[in-house]
């Protein structure tokens, strides 16, 4: 009788002590813990042989401990512990490998919503958490996701793209390549076919880089390749002025015939270019514009004679660009016959014109000395004006508000959400912006995602 009472005494204190299994998972989601929440489950089985829900904690629970026993140090691993799905997500962009096809059934045992969540990316295209694009490190994970459709992925996956160049960068595009099939892949081509992208040059870049994606796949067309060569030359040509432009200031006299030819060159073949490209003859109007200022300023003859192509240029140039080949035709000109002037002057007038050309060096030094003062003050100007740009945060985005440049403080507030999609900060400043823009809806849409992700990070 007192060893039956005993006993009853000790199943009592058991069951007393013993954890729910609910508290067992809540324990387990503590790395210092986990092994504890293995041992309350052992004496949980013991107790509760018959639970229907051991099984699903079991799984969990071994999961948690091989990778605890094998990546205890990656960056993924206690956000996968704590079973906090975006966390992980976020986590495994800074993971530089894959995991394998057995530690992708892992994860999926704590996380078995990730193909669900694939799965509603590729038919809708709808990616509410842009760090979801890093789930194509799990290998294996394809074969557990069939997407009844990719249309509504391939259009808004080409539409982002285009607007928004960060958007395709190279998660992106294996995230692309990993769940969706080649031949749907393919069909990105028609899409771009029917588009209208080449109507505005904000879209150029991000259409060369997913032309270029395209490319590099080996699924594009005979027509959008003609595309990507036609944007390809067009950014060479930006490059080239781009650099040229970086040294106009520092090229010596001696080389500023041949500077100027190059120029003119780049000026030919953007003549020819056969897509929009009003960006580049702002480019060149304001590069000829400086080369001539310094052929007038240099106070040595740099030309002898007119370039030939300048006429032809002159004659097919728009507008602005015209007017600036106009006057740098007009200098080089006057050089040229002030050559000729001083090659048919008597020796007597040799002092005279000594005194003359003494004077005229006195003023081109002060038109130097302008020049280089005014040059300066501008891109000290520009810097300010432009460094908010560069730098993504908060400020910036309030620095152009406030200037009512929205469209660069949209940009600068969509950078800060792909760097910290949980930002609800940012989504409030995205509102913001798109109610001085007149675009409620958008604007509600941001509020709306405001008020979700504030909300997510309380109950966090």
């Amino acid at each position: 009788m007192k060893k039956i009472f005993v006993s009853i005494i000790i199943l009592i204190s058991i069951l007393s002590f013993s954890m729910t299994i609910e508290e067992i998972r809540n324990l387990s989601k503590m790395p210092n813990t986990l092994n504890q929440a293995w041992g309350e489950f052992v004496k949980y089985i013991a107790m509760n042989p018959n639970d229907s829900s051991i099984g699903i904690l079991g799984e969990i629970l071994s999961a948690k401990k091989y990778f605890a026993g094998k990546y205890k140090n990656a960056p993924f691993f206690d956000s996968l512990i704590q079973e906090n799905f975006n966390k992980f997500c976020n986590s495994l962009g800074l993971y530089n490998n894959y995991l394998n096809e057995d530690e992708t059934q892992f994860v999926l045992k704590i996380f078995p919503q990730i193909p669900l969540t694939v799965k509603r990316i590729l038919e809708t295209g709808i990616i509410e958490q842009n760090s979801c694009k890093y789930l194509y490190k799990l290998n294996g994970l394809e074969q557990y996701i069939s997407p009844f459709s990719y249309q509504g992925f391939l259009q808004i996956f080409v539409d982002k793209s285009i607007k928004s160049p960060v958007f395709l960068d190279k998660d992106m595009e294996k995230f692309v390549v990993k769940f969706v099939p080649k031949s749907k892949i393919k069909e990105i081509n028609y899409i771009l076919s029917n588009s209208s992208y080449f109507l505005d040059e904000n879209n150029y870049l991000g259409a060369f880089k997913l032309l270029d994606f395209l490319r590099r796949e080996g699924i594009i067309t005979s027509e959008e390749l003609q595309n990507y060569t036609l944007l390809k030359k067009y950014f060479d040509l930006k490059t080239q002025i781009g650099e040229l432009s970086s040294n106009i200031y520092i090229v010596d006299p001696e080389n500023l015939e041949e500077f100027t030819s190059n120029i003119l060159e780049i000026t030919h073949e953007t003549l020819n270019l056969s897509i929009k490209h009003n960006t580049l003859y702002i480019l060149l109007s304001g590069i000829i514009k400086t080369i001539r200022i310094r052929i007038e300023s240099s106070n040595k003859i740099i030309f002898n004679n007119i370039p030939e192509n300048l006429d032809n240029l002159i004659k097919n140039s728009p507008e602005q660009l015209k007017k600036e080949l106009t006057e740098l035709k007009k200098v080089i000109s006057e050089a040229s016959l002030n050559i000729k002037e001083k090659s048919s002057q008597n020796p007597s007038e040799s002092v005279s014109t000594s005194t003359n050309t003494s004077n005229t060096t006195t003023a081109n030094k002060k038109k130097n000395l302008i020049f280089y003062v005014s040059s300066i003050f501008i891109l000290l100007l520009l810097i300010l004006f432009f460094t908010p740009y560069f730098i993504t945060s908060q400020k910036s985005v309030e620095f152009y508000m406030k200037l009512k440049m929205y469209k660069i403080a949209l940009k600068i507030t969509e950078r800060l959400l792909i760097k910290n999609p949980n930002d609800y900060k940012s989504y409030i400043l995205m509102a913001r912006i798109f109610e001085e823009l007149d675009e409620i809806e958008q604007a509600m849409m941001a509020y709306k995602m405001a008020h979700k992700k504030r909300k997510n990070q309380d109950l966090k």
